[in-house]
């Protein structure tokens, strides 16, 4: 890490309450950020993966995040770029949908079942999920307006 990238890390983390504190500086080990939407959570993984690489000789290829969204994955990339520069294109950031399917088609010896799947469309599971519903007699589902 450079100069003008530790500055960043060093300004980003003095922003930080205790607990996000807590967890950007525990180097070992996983950490599972829990938190509402505009909490943070995306600035935290970030800064906790430029400080692991700041401060150990952890390989940028060991490390793996998870998010739940696409854009929470292009921002951390983004943030963790301005704070540890091109090493940050070794680091593992996927959503939890997109390190699944890596795994299974990385892996298609353990997976065989899976070997033609294919990620469906927001459309295609709405369909199945109109179709599990036509098809079923749920009673315990209320609906507000729309039987879907």
């Amino acid at each position: 890490m450079d100069k003008s990238e530790s500055t960043i890390f060093e300004k980003e983390h003095s922003k930080l309450n205790d607990k996000q504190k807590l967890a950007v500086d525990s180097l070992e080990g996983p950490v599972m950020v829990i938190a509402g939407p505009g909490s943070g959570k995306t600035q935290v993984l970030a800064l906790r993966i430029a400080n692991i690489l700041k401060l150990t000789q952890t390989f940028p290829s060991s490390i793996l995040c998870l998010t739940f969204t696409e854009s929470g994955t292009y921002e951390m990339k983004s943030r963790l770029n301005k704070m540890i520069g091109q090493t940050s294109y070794d680091v593992n950031i996927f959503t939890f949908h997109s390190f699944c399917s890596y795994v299974i088609k990385s892996y298609p010896d353990y997976f065989t079942e899976l070997s033609n799947f294919e990620v469906i469309s927001d459309v295609e599971r709405l369909k199945i999920t109109i179709n599990i519903l036509d098809q079923n007699d749920f009673t315990n589902i209320k609906t507000f307006n729309s039987p879907y």
